[in-house]
């Protein structure tokens, strides 16, 4: 009788080698790929919540939006900006980088109180107070709302634009989600755009005022 073998032949550990190393290279690259869109996916979620929340807002002010940016008032208890009043209606001051108020993919540092100072991942349209307009923009002042950019993803950064809260054609950022950017618009819905034209920019990929508005990108 031949008695049991006490382990792996060298040819019988390379096959297994080959095998796993084959199955990681399929398994790795769907993984990855299931996780950049869950990202997306709350990402586009965190845009429904600040959209909800907005809502709210312009109920509790007659149809106007919080401004896009503090208008020179580092007081949080009165700076007008979307970043100071938003905020409690969701009850999410603290965001240490992954709150509604933040990209899902973004992964910077930030205060662990969300205001002026604080890297932004999402933003609001900067254009709709521009040229002397009213700082709070009225729902329903104009046609077309539900094509306009409200937030969007945008750079996050400790200084300059990277915290700024609003946002121009030139902070708009596909590089979270590999080419594609999260968008609400103006009536509260999300919508996902692919990416921006290959010979233009997010200035005409994006709707940032209504039509027949002067200024914009």
């Amino acid at each position: 009788m031949t008695s049991p073998r006490d382990g792996w032949t060298l040819a019988e550990l390379l096959v297994v080698v080959a095998i796993l190393g084959v199955l990681s290279g399929l398994i790795l690259p769907a993984a990855g790929a299931v996780l950049r869109l869950a990202r997306r996916t709350a990402c586009a979620s965190n845009l429904r919540q600040i959209g909800l929340c907005t809502m709210v807002y312009t109920e509790d002010w007659s149809g106007l939006l919080p401004a896009e940016g503090n208008c020179g008032v580092l007081d949080r208890t009165r700076s007008p900006a979307w970043f100071d009043r938003l905020p409690g209606y969701l009850d999410d001051d603290k965001v240490t980088g992954r709150g509604v108020f933040q990209c899902a993919a973004y992964r910077g540092t930030s205060p662990l109180v969300f205001c002026h100072a604080t890297p932004k991942s999402l933003k609001m349209n900067g254009y709709l107070d521009a040229l002397g307009r009213p700082r709070h923009y009225r729902l329903g002042a104009a046609r077309g709302e539900a094509e306009i950019v409200l937030f969007t993803d945008a750079v996050a950064g400790e200084t300059g634009m990277g915290q700024w809260g609003n946002c121009p054609a030139s902070a708009v950022t596909d590089q979270r989600h590999r080419g594609a950017v999260n968008v609400l618009a103006l009536d509260g819905h999300t919508l996902a755009v692919a990416a921006k034209p290959t010979a233009g920019s997010w200035a005409e990929a994006l709707t940032w005022l209504p039509e027949g508005w002067p200024g914009g990108p």
